[in-house]
């Protein structure tokens, strides 16, 4: 009969103190759990791989899930019913909004957070891969060292800080990005914001300053004119939303315009600072100056020796209860294990990979908001299942970024996808490019809405298809746009015909009509368009 001091356990035990213990290994250890992360992660498990999820904030998802994508839209689903509400009197429906409960906005925005991370963690188990929260380190191919924080929520059982190495066939970087600040300026997270601040405010801004026109910016002057702030954008570029077409730019302008938002464009911030009681003074200059209501009763000029009183453009300086910086945002690779590992970044600080996600180190790869392009989620769900496939030694077809879409929820919503005009008359492989322009203000469930938009279809002819003129980008801007452009990136991405494809039949009268007229329209047989 075994005693407890020989039983197997207690063996096991007294050879783990005296050996240490071998280092747990997996085919793929992935560092970073937002859509790059786990979309490698649940891709790779399908293939029948060992893979490590590594997150140090615990929870998958990233900041699309928990801080970005989808509890913004969220709140914008909420705040649109306002907007739907005040519409409705055309019907002959008279709504009134007697009493706008912010707790319950916070808590419906964060249960479906909670929904989707709650899905996702199960999905992640379902796969067996094995999840870790920590903070990790790749110092060579192969290794990953874990570092795990003090836990002394149980008082009689603390943790202590420590380490782990683990080991991993391959490595997979995933690390993300985060919100850019203005040169000289510091996010105090408390009156000047970063996204991740603006999302988690307990409170709808009295006023706010949003420094920024891209779609961050736009969806968050949505949201808060919605609610009632008083909001003013001010955007460096001399066009509101200077990614996107003039166009879409103008007609989405006038529209949150007519709302109340007020636009500057081509300004030039000189200061944003918070003073006491936490209100914000953001000093700039502006072309439109002028046209600023009401112009403050006193302003300052620059500091321009070369120039006349007459010529110093005006400072002009504005108060807020908040300021929104949303410039853009850096990838995480600043972290010292990255310099010290050698992989190569370029001058923007950006992991160098080739169309697989392979960086310059063997069986190290890198994929999502580290590497060049688009940052957007969808963009990472695609790049993680072609480094999947190329680590599983499956046959892939790498991202094409340019037939990545964009989508911006702002009061009249954008979608793009493809190369525009100017891109498509440099490529020389590309000839006889055209342009169609479609108003879609004459489809039936358009006018139903009180919407307004336009639809733009650039095309050409390839190289690789003779005689074939074909679909090369779409611009779109209405409602339900976010859902129509991803038929005309499957048409784009494959590049099927243009006669082909406005022969395809849109159901009467929905709002896909208006892509089916504009494919008409583009093909040189417009039906309901002039």
């Amino acid at each position: 009969m075994q005693t407890p001091e020989n039983s197997p356990e207690q063996s096991a035990e007294n050879q783990t103190e005296s050996q240490p213990a071998q280092p747990r290994h997996f085919d793929v250890a992935i560092v970073g759990g937002g859509p790059a992360g786990y979309s490698t992660a649940l891709r790779a498990a399908e293939l029948g791989k060992s893979v490590a999820l590594i997150e140090e904030d615990g929870a998958p998802g990233g900041v699309c899930l928990h801080a970005g994508c989808v509890p913004s839209k969220a709140l914008l689903t909420a705040a649109n019913t306002v907007e739907h509400a005040r519409y409705a009197s055309t019907y002959g429906l008279d709504f009134k909004l007697s009493t706008f409960d912010l707790g319950k906005l916070v808590a419906y925005k964060r249960s479906i957070v909670n929904s989707m991370t709650s899905g996702l963690t199960n999905l992640l188990h379902h796969r067996k891969v094995t999840m870790i929260q920590a903070a990790a380190e790749v110092q060579k191919a192969g290794e990953v060292v874990l570092r795990y924080p003090a836990d002394t929520t149980d008082p009689q059982h603390p943790i202590a800080a420590h380490s782990e190495t683990i080991t991993a066939g391959d490595i997979v970087l995933a690390t993300g990005s985060r919100p850019r600040s203005l040169p000289g300026v510091r996010f105090s997270h408390k009156a000047i914001l970063d996204s991740t601040d603006a999302l988690n405010l307990l409170q709808i801004p009295q006023s706010v300053i949003i420094i920024g026109s891209g779609s961050i910016g736009l969806e968050f002057a949505t949201l808060w004119r919605e609610l009632g702030a008083d909001v003013t954008v001010l955007e460096v570029a001399p066009q509101i939303f200077p990614a996107g077409t003039k166009r879409s730019s103008a007609l989405v302008t006038r529209a949150m315009k007519r709302s109340g938002t007020k636009f500057h464009a081509g300004v030039h911030i000189q200061s944003v600072t918070e003073g006491a009681n936490l209100a914000v003074k953001v000093s700039y200059t502006a072309p439109d100056a002028v046209n600023h209501t009401p112009l403050p009763p006193s302003v300052q000029h620059t500091d321009d020796a070369d120039k006349t009183d007459d010529q110093k453009p005006p400072v002009i300086t504005q108060t807020a209860q908040f300021a929104l910086v949303c410039i853009g945002r850096v990838p995480n690779t600043d972290e010292p294990w990255f310099s010290h590992l050698g992989v190569d970044l370029d001058e923007r600080g950006y992991v160098k990979t080739d169309p697989y996600g392979r960086t310059n180190i063997d069986h190290v790869w890198a994929l999502g908001d580290i590497t060049a392009g688009k940052q957007l989620a969808h963009r990472a769900f695609a790049q993680g299942i072609v480094v999947a496939e190329s680590i599983a030694g499956v046959p892939t077809t790498p991202v094409d970024n340019a037939n990545v879409p964009t989508v911006v929820y702002s009061q009249v919503p954008i979608a793009s996808v493809g190369i525009d005009k100017k891109t498509a008359l440099a490529d020389p492989h590309i000839s006889d490019v055209q342009e169609a322009n479609v108003p879609i203000m004459g489809n039936a469930r358009v006018q139903m809405v009180g919407g307004m938009g336009n639809i733009t279809i650039i095309s050409g002819i390839r190289d690789s298809q003779p005689g074939v003129r074909v679909i090369l980008g779409v611009d779109m801007c209405g409602p339900q746009v976010e859902d129509l452009i991803g038929e005309a990136a499957e048409l784009i991405g494959n590049h099927v015909p243009l006669h082909d494809a406005s022969r395809f039949i849109h159901p009467h009268p929905t709002f896909s009509e208006t892509f089916g007229e504009a494919l008409l329209n583009a093909d040189g047989r417009p039906l309901h368009t002039r």
